[in-house]
């Protein structure tokens, strides 16, 4: 049989992320910027103003693509299997590189960031990210943690962080459900600490769109006289930020 590459599942649906499947054109989402509020007045007083204030989220198409070339030898000696494999990776590819966009623009846009600057994650960092988003307005009953790679060792790992290690138990950080990403990477490499962490709600917090399906096309004739066979494979999407403050980051640690 064909032996597959290494491949985390899809996080971003996986969190809660929300997602429009079969877009066909932009999308525009009426959004409260600024939430309305109301103050105790006397019988007869005037009313103030809510100071409400609202905005828009829109979503365009942005095309991921991927092409690959394989031998028609390889097919007469791996049958249809190869064919399947070669598509499972390209879409897999794919999906990676639209997972990595949702988690940058969570870590560039989440309400709160907290950059540790190389110190040491503490068991306050995570209450206090719980705190930023109930401070806000969400729900806690609906948020998740998720951390990269480094953050994960750095919560589980007995002598990195011994006084973070008792929250975590069974993959859950202080009760709460935990996922772990290779794609929610700290940009800042200039240090020593790496380490990622976001809560939040990420279906209010965060809006994914896929535009139509996943366009396969395989090319028998273009390289020809290389006898190889082009496969390719196109996918469009957007992602952007419903509610900043519903999602809390802390990174550098």
């Amino acid at each position: 049989g064909v032996i597959d590459a290494l491949r985390t599942p899809t996080m971003a649906e996986r969190i809660g992320v929300t997602t429009i499947n079969n877009a066909t054109g932009n999308l525009k989402f009426p959004r409260v910027s600024v939430k309305a509020s109301g103050t105790e007045e006397t019988e007869v007083s005037a009313d103030a103003a809510s100071g409400l204030e609202l905005d828009e989220v829109t979503l365009s198409p942005t095309r991921v693509a991927a092409n690959s070339k394989y031998s028609k030898q390889l097919i007469l000696q791996g049958g249809a299997q190869v064919d399947a494999m070669i598509a499972r990776e390209l879409s897999a590819g794919i999906n990676e590189t639209i997972d990595k966009a949702v988690f940058a623009k969570i870590a560039a846009s989440a309400g709160t960031i907290v950059d540790k600057a190389d110190a040491a994650l503490t068991a306050a960092d995570v209450f206090n990210m719980q705190k930023a988003v109930l401070d806000a307005g969400g729900d806690l009953s609906r948020c998740v943690y998720v951390a990269g790679p480094t953050g994960m060792v750095h919560l589980k790992g007995a002598s990195a962080i011994d006084s973070v290690r008792a929250l975590v138990n069974d993959n859950r950080l202080d009760g709460y459900e935990t996922f772990f990403t290779p794609q929610l990477v700290d940009a800042d490499t200039g240090g020593a600490g790496l380490g990622t962490l976001a809560f939040g709600d990420f279906g209010l917090g965060m809006v994914l769109a896929f535009f139509g399906g996943i366009d396969l096309l395989v090319d028998p004739y273009s390289n020809a006289g290389t006898a190889q066979i082009a496969l390719h494979v196109n996918k469009f999407y957007d992602t952007d930020v419903r509610q900043a403050n519903a999602i809390a980051y802390t990174k550098d640690f």
